[in-house]
């Protein structure tokens, strides 16, 4: 494969040299094709290029200098920033007493209003105040625990904290493998408000409140299982597993609904808090903080630890583990189809590319089967590979278009990418053999 070379030097043109090679001096034209010679840049292929010749800047020694080392230094970033502003209520690993002190106390400086329908109105009546949790100091913490030791939260349910905590429930390709925590963060949350509305509220109260509560557990859960469904769920059935989206919607309702009822159980046989005779006793009117503190108990009690299989009788739902695994098998997917140009090279040979699929393939094989999964799911996705195997050489079909796009536009570049589709007969006849 020809990819150019330097054009002709104008000097020796102006003293007689021109590129038919006539000119009185021998000895010049001679030095002249050495040059051209020594400037030709040739790459071998196996694969017929066209000719393409273009004029190659080569800058010398004097042009070049060294770039020295770039000092940095890492800078470990902040827990509460981390903690705090960026990672939902829903996806946090913990929540400690001096976690829901600060939330709290970070409570004072809401924008005041209240919620119309799906509106917060804004009652510009009364000032908004600012603070950044990273902000506030140890000492102004310690104070205000002694004010909640003294005064304490209140009877008053905050449905608004409530709310505010359950942004951010969707579950898609970018949080899935938080999936379990964000539906325990749900089902635990609904446990404890649920008894506490019980024994704080009696008559007509009661029934308002419980109202309140089943509105947003209800909207929230569908969150979940409708963009479970419409992330991981669409995906599989884009590889041609028809019907299974709307299965693995019904089974994350039938999963949180599950979790709800275990955590009911588990705060009506077990003491999980011990609070008598501490000066914290705001804490027991934290929904939150109690929420976490059932979620530490169930998860280490005997029932906690075998919580995950379905019975017999809901075999027609996946469980908490057949969907956790989808979800991270289908990020995997979903990512290779994203940007193949990291997986495969298209410079490699599509004989090569068969080989790379069934290696891929008996790779995936092994962690289906290893895998703490029920065998409706199991079967599944051994049914996706080859679809995903078409999907993955369309997405590489379009990237060698976008070559063609760009040698259209720059011929110049035409021996240097390659521009004709992949051979599928050739890459299937390598996966199967």
């Amino acid at each position: 494969m020809y990819i150019g070379k330097i054009g002709s030097n104008s000097y020796l043109n102006r003293i007689g040299l021109n590129h038919s090679g006539r000119n009185q001096n021998s000895t010049l034209l001679k030095w002249n094709q050495s040059f051209t010679r020594r400037d030709s840049v040739m790459i071998s292929s196996g694969i017929a290029q066209n000719k393409c010749e273009s004029g190659i800047y080569r800058p010398n020694g004097n042009s070049m200098r060294v770039i020295e080392p770039v000092e940095y230094t890492y800078v470990v970033p902040d827990e509460r920033l981390r903690t705090y502003e960026i990672i939902p209520p829903s996806e946090r690993t913990s929540y400690t007493e001096k976690d829901a002190l600060l939330d709290q106390y970070m409570k004072q400086f809401r924008i005041n209003g209240r919620i119309e329908g799906d509106k917060f109105v804004w009652d510009s009546s009364k000032p908004a105040g600012i603070c950044l949790a990273s902000q506030v100091s140890e000492a102004e913490l310690e104070r205000f625990r002694q004010e909640l030791n003294e005064k304490g939260l209140g009877d008053e349910i905050d449905w608004r904290g409530v709310e505010s905590d359950f942004v951010q429930m969707n579950v898609g390709f970018d949080n899935i493998e938080r999936l379990e925590t964000k539906a325990d963060f749900l089902a635990s949350r609904y446990a404890v408000l649920k008894d506490r509305i019980e024994k704080q509220y009696t008559g007509d109260e009661q029934k308002q409140e419980m109202q309140k509560l089943e509105e947003i557990y209800s909207k929230e859960k569908e969150r979940m299982a409708d963009s479970y469904g419409d992330t991981i769920g669409k995906f599989y059935e884009s590889l041609g597993q028809m019907g299974v989206s709307e299965e693995m919607k019904n089974s994350v309702l039938a999963m949180i609904d599950k979790k709800a009822a275990a955590y009911e159980e588990h705060l009506a046989q077990t003491d999980y808090i011990q609070l008598d005779g501490s000066s914290d006793q705001w804490l027991k009117q934290d929904d939150a903080y109690m929420a976490a503190r059932l979620r530490e108990s169930f998860l280490a009690s005997k029932e906690g630890q075998g919580f995950g299989k379905q019975e017999s009788n809901e075999q027609a739902l996946y469980d908490i583990k057949d969907l956790s695994f989808a979800g991270v098998y289908a990020k995997s997917l979903s990512g290779q189809l994203k940007r193949p140009d990291m997986v495969w090279s298209t410079s490699k040979s599509d004989y090569e590319l068969g080989a790379f699929f069934a290696n891929q393939r008996v790779a995936e094989q092994r962690k289906i089967e290893s895998a703490d999964i029920s065998s409706k799911l199991a079967d599944m996705l051994h049914k996706t590979y080859e679809p995903f195997m078409e999907k993955f050489m369309d997405a590489l079909d379009q990237t060698l278009d976008e070559n063609q796009a760009l040698v259209n536009e720059k011929p110049w570049i035409c021996g240097l990418v390659r521009t004709s589709h992949i051979n599928r007969n050739l890459v299937y006849a390598s996966y199967q053999s």
